[in-house]
């Protein structure tokens, strides 16, 4: 019996099949094929490629590209916490302080008509961190103490304080303290201990030619045998709890050129284009003293609620910081 060849290559397609099924090679297949179907020239078969059962061959959209393998070594940056993305890039200095509330001056201060400097002023406390003045460390900042003479400009005089020394022992709690220098710090602010076991007082200081005004002491405790003499001190200025602090500051006398409102203490005119550019004042309320350092050092001028259109010549664009020592009644 004769085959077709169309049968013949039915039979073949079966019978390869059939071998893939059971493990015996193209070869072995095609040879008895031949020598059944009499001698006809062999059908040529595609090769069969060995299975991989554990690999799956997707049909992929030509548009799209296949999903890859993330590689542990590549940064991804689409991560809510962007802080992680990149380990080594620096930290922020946590003794640099903060940029101020309002576009970015110290205290809301309007720009002012100088140039805009650094000011180390503005370095909070931090650990190891001293700052290169006398200071008393309070309520995280750092107060400029002088211990020689202080004096304060009033009404177009320079007042001196007394001598520290000369303010006497104090007796505070039934214990011995001894006065140690005047605090730049202002009053609401002039209480409690400090870290090296000293305490601040508000309190009124004499000055040498008679008068006197409230100033920042601060007394510390002395080992030894008890003083000749010591007394309590005097009741404390009273300030008012519900009094404001408001006043501003101008480029020009008689209140003129660019302006400035605040109601809060500037310690680094500097960085705000005021250091050395005040000619004239306006004090709307509370009692306020200006500095001709920055970070309330070096001499001091004493101003309460009035109109200031001119300063003297040792204070006209002079001015390195200024703080509200006393809260005041508006207008008052």
């Amino acid at each position: 019996m004769f085959f077709s060849l169309a049968s013949a290559r039915a039979v073949r397609i079966a019978a390869f099949a059939a071998a893939a099924a059971a493990g015996i090679s193209c070869a072995t297949v095609t040879h008895a094929a031949q020598q059944k179907g009499g001698g006809h020239a062999p059908v040529r078969a595609a090769p069969h490629a060995p299975a991989h059962p554990q690999q799956m061959h997707v049909n992929r959209a030509p548009q799209f590209r296949p999903n890859r393998p993330v590689t542990p070594n590549v940064q991804h940056f689409n991560r809510p916490n962007f802080e992680h993305a990149n380990p080594n890039l620096p930290k922020v200095n946590p003794n640099i302080a903060k940029p101020a509330r309002f576009g970015g001056f110290q205290g809301g201060l309007n720009r002012g008509p100088g140039r805009q400097l650094a000011s180390p002023a503005l370095m909070r406390q931090g650990p190891g961190f001293k700052p290169a003045f006398p200071a008393v460390s309070m309520h995280d900042r750092f107060w400029p103490i002088l211990r020689d003479r202080k004096f304060m400009w009033i009404g177009g005089a320079r007042h001196f304080f007394v001598p520290v020394g000369l303010l006497g022992v104090a007796i505070i709690g039934g214990s011995y303290w001894y006065p140690d220098g005047y605090v730049s710090i202002a009053g609401p602010a002039c209480t409690g201990f400090t870290p090296d076991g000293c305490q601040l007082e508000w309190r009124n200081v004499d000055f040498e030619d008679g008068g006197g005004e409230p100033q920042c002491v601060q007394y510390c405790p002395q080992a030894g045998p008890p003083p000749a003499a010591a007394a309590p001190l005097p009741p404390p200025p009273a300030l008012m709890q519900s009094g404001t602090c408001q006043a501003t500051i101008f480029a020009d006398q008689n209140f003129g050129g660019l302006s400035a409102p605040t109601s809060e203490n500037q310690p680094a005119l500097a960085q705000t284009g005021w250091q050395n550019e005040i000619s004239s004042i306006q004090i709307q309320s509370g009692t306020w003293d200006f500095f001709s350092g920055d970070n309330f050092s070096g001499e001091s001028l004493r101003l309460t609620s009035g109109q200031y259109p001119q300063l003297a010549p040792e204070w006209t664009k002079r001015i390195g910081s200024f703080m509200c020592v006393a809260p005041g009644a508006p207008g008052a």
